[in-house]
């Protein structure tokens, strides 16, 4: 993945924070739970513009949404999904997976490593794919859904852990990057 350095968005640190009211904003996982009502304060809250991103768009049938088909662990989608979004001023990576069935002795690594696929290296994409609609908007907010998880691990889903602290980690790389 190219790295990208935008004096744009470093010239912005010291601003005021993001505004909601007024802005264009990119929600991935936004069909159901979290996303959702992610989606419904966005709206509330005055945002001009909300891309419902999800595998299946057809799924967001909310009016004030803007579906979004986008499938995080699809290199092409992600890139087709910021052709279409790049007036954005905030990006949204929620999408996630509970990495159950992985136990952490014996039995298979997939919900593993589906975990480090959509949690770790799905957030990843999405914040590279977006930058530069970010920084040719002269700012805005990348925000990643994380979870106290990340702290502590449990037997039952180890890899739900393990990726949300690389994103966790991935978040803190981002802000000394961007």
């Amino acid at each position: 993945m190219p790295r990208y350095k935008h004096a744009p968005l470093q010239a912005h640190r010291k601003a005021a924070l993001t505004r909601i009211d007024g802005s264009v904003v990119l929600v991935t996982g936004a069909n159901r739970g979290i996303g959702r009502a992610l989606c419904d304060a966005f709206a509330s809250h005055g945002a001009a513009k909300i891309y419902a991103a999800a595998r299946n768009p057809d799924w967001v049938v909310d009016g004030r949404l803007i579906p979004l088909r986008l499938d995080v662990t699809d290199s092409a989608s992600v890139v087709d999904a910021a052709r279409i979004a790049t007036d954005i001023a905030i990006v949204l990576n929620n999408a996630g997976v509970s990495g159950v069935g992985s136990p952490l002795f014996g039995g298979s690594l997939a919900a593993a490593r589906e975990a480090m696929e959509v949690n770790f290296l799905g957030t990843w994409a999405v914040s590279c794919a977006f930058a530069p609609a970010l920084a040719a908007s002269h700012g805005g907010a990348i925000v990643n859904i994380l979870s106290a998880a990340f702290w502590w691990a449990t037997p039952g889903a180890p890899g739900y852990s393990v990726s949300k602290a690389a994103a966790w980690s991935l978040t803190n790389a981002l802000r000394a990057g961007l």
